[in-house]
């Protein structure tokens, strides 16, 4: 008599700096959160891959825009999960963000981020990664991320 089988357990493993960098670039919104008032404070925006650099952009805020008038570190946060499976992952990145301030880089962001409906795009920043962790969950099958 053979006894059924058991779905193995999904594999969980810590991404590397270059796969996290990556997987940012495969989505297009995650959350930028910063101290405000001495607490920490959370903003969903959207965001895209330049280089290893990651532009946000950042509706109008005067909190968040004048707090990026200069440098200042942030932390990034990003995941692609699927709730059925509970497969996916997700990267934090952490370091220096300034509004970006040259027109073309600015124009050329735009171009290419993808806001949520009826946000608008008043402001971007720049963040430079200076740590980036994160891990993903996968199919024991698969081992892929996406």
């Amino acid at each position: 008599m053979q006894r059924p089988s058991t779905p193995s357990a999904p594999i969980g493993k810590e991404l590397s700096r270059g796969e996290g960098l990556r997987l940012l670039s495969n989505v297009t919104f995650g959350r930028i959160v910063f101290i405000s008032h001495a607490v920490p404070a959370i903003r969903l925006v959207s965001h895209t891959m330049d280089g290893d650099g990651l532009m946000v952009g950042l509706p109008h805020d005067s909190e968040i825009a004048s707090l990026l008038q200069r440098v200042h570190r942030v932390v990034y946060q990003a995941d692609l999960l699927d709730a059925a499976t509970r497969l996916g992952w997700s990267v934090v990145l952490t370091g220096r963000a300034g509004l970006v301030e040259d027109p073309q880089e600015q124009s050329r962001a735009r171009d290419r981020l993808q806001p949520w409906p009826g946000q608008a795009v008043d402001h971007i920043a720049r963040i430079f990664p200076e740590w980036v962790t994160g891990f993903s969950i996968t199919a024991p099958h698969t081992g892929a991320t996406r």
